[in-house]
């Protein structure tokens, strides 16, 4: 793209070589980074002060974690969410009736201001639409939209009546018009069309001003885009596919950054987790349950 832009350079926060980064989320009660390997099944938390880092094994792959109101986490299995914490090895479905066809896998999700969980479904074999974007509220689930290929980032505008979400294939970031109280999605725009370009949007995250930052795979950096859909800031990330990014730090303006490292890629930083102060302060995120 060609817009002249603010830039700022991010630093390796924790080095390391995960396959597939994923699901960045700040814990500001103990000041810590969670983040997940999805592919090695992997769950790390982290301390960006000292750069060290603790792990631990999960059942199944998962792309994130999000916070719950009742001190727990939920586990975005990708064969379905469920309700555990990060020492405890038992993990309850997040809703019995989230029954997911065999072919398609759970990706990313959030929580609106009302504590309900929105996530989405995707082909693992990127040849059909046949994912949908569910919305879990007390342990049911409910279907919003349908004909997804390849499902990615959610989240919120500050007001509560956008409803952000990546599509990472054919490459899109939609906006859906949003009724916090209904918890209904309307009309969608799209905000930026990434088809035809080689880069893959992934993972993203929303700042009090409104904009979406938005993990670019292939184009080694993270973009804030308006409301409107201009671009008016990046952070460059040295590695070529960043997967997913959030808001954290003492004053919530530093972006931590997940990457995956890939046998196209001959770099000794892919993989490892990236951050980057910047001119901007980020939305907490909403727990899960019932206020």
């Amino acid at each position: 793209m060609a817009e002249a832009v603010l830039s700022v350079d991010a630093e390796v926060a924790f080095k390391m070589h995960m396959d597939l980064g994923e699901g960045p989320l700040w814990d500001a009660s103990v000041q810590a980074l969670y983040w997940t390997d999805l592919v090695n099944r992997k769950l790390y938390k982290g301390d960006p002060i000292s750069g060290r880092s603790v792990e631990r094994d999960l059942p199944y792959r998962a792309s994130r974690v999000t916070p719950c109101r009742n001190g727990q986490m939920l586990f975005s299995f990708t064969r379905g969410p469920a309700i555990g914490s990060y020492d405890g090895d038992v993990f309850a479905p997040l809703a019995t009736d989230f029954e997911i066809p065999k072919e398609v896998r759970v990706n990313d999700g959030a929580c609106d201001a009302s504590g309900r969980f929105w996530t989405a479904t995707y082909d693992p074999t990127l040849s059909a639409a046949i994912g949908c974007i569910y919305c879990v509220e007390n342990g049911r689930v409910s279907t919003k939209a349908t004909d997804i290929t390849l499902a990615n980032g959610i989240r919120f505008s500050p007001d509560n009546k956008t409803m952000y979400f990546v599509e990472s294939l054919p490459g899109r970031l939609w906006a859906y018009e949003f009724d916090l109280a209904e918890a209904r999605l309307g009309g969608r725009t799209l905000l930026v069309d990434y088809e035809g370009t080689g880069v893959k949007p992934d993972g993203c995250t929303i700042d009090t001003d409104g904009c979406v930052w938005v993990a670019e795979v292939n184009r080694s950096r993270i973009a804030r885009y308006t409301p409107a859909g201009k671009l008016d800031q990046a952070v460059r990330v040295p590695a070529l596919k960043p997967t997913s990014v959030c808001f954290g730090g003492v004053a919530n303006d530093v972006l931590f950054i997940t990457t995956r490292c890939t046998g196209d890629e001959d770099n000794p930083l892919a993989g490892s987790v990236f951050a980057a102060r910047v001119p901007a302060t980020g939305l907490t995120e909403h727990p899960y349950g019932n206020a």
